[in-house]
């Protein structure tokens, strides 16, 4: 047995692990309850200007990712894109939401959704703090 380290894990690698994860968490929970969820905002091109991925599991929605371009922020894009998502999450029977969030990030956007801070992290990566936060949907 020997550790290898790589700067680059290769996709099929990255799947091999999440599979063999996969495999171990079905004896405690529903794997086939976990579904990725996006919603995202394109312009006439198709380009993306804004977006929203997570998954959902069981009562919980995971927020992983939120983007609004420039040219749409501040205009209640992120708001409409967290409300359509928390939506279909509840669709799903979800009843509560996580997400995590930078101190130089949306920290008070998620917070005037209902979000609420559970755990900080503090010189996260080196200077900052990271946040993570639940919502009652």
């Amino acid at each position: 047995m020997t550790i290898r380290i790589t700067h680059q894990p290769g996709a099929d690698e990255l799947a091999e692990i999440e599979a063999g994860l996969l495999a171990y968490n079905s004896q405690f929970m529903a794997i086939g309850e976990l579904k990725s969820i996006g919603a995202f905002i394109e312009d006439a091109s198709g380009k993306k200007l804004a977006g929203l991925t997570g998954s959902t599991v069981g009562n919980w929605l995971r927020i992983n990712m939120l983007w609004v371009s420039e040219a749409l922020r501040g205009q209640g894009t992120g708001t409409a894109l967290m409300q359509a998502v928390e939506e279909e999450a509840r669709r799903r029977g979800c009843l509560y939401a996580q997400v995590d969030t930078a101190s130089f990030q949306a920290r008070p956007f998620y917070e005037k959704q209902g979000y609420v801070v559970r755990l900080v992290l503090d010189n996260y990566p080196r200077v900052h703090q990271r946040f993570y936060l639940t919502k009652t949907l």
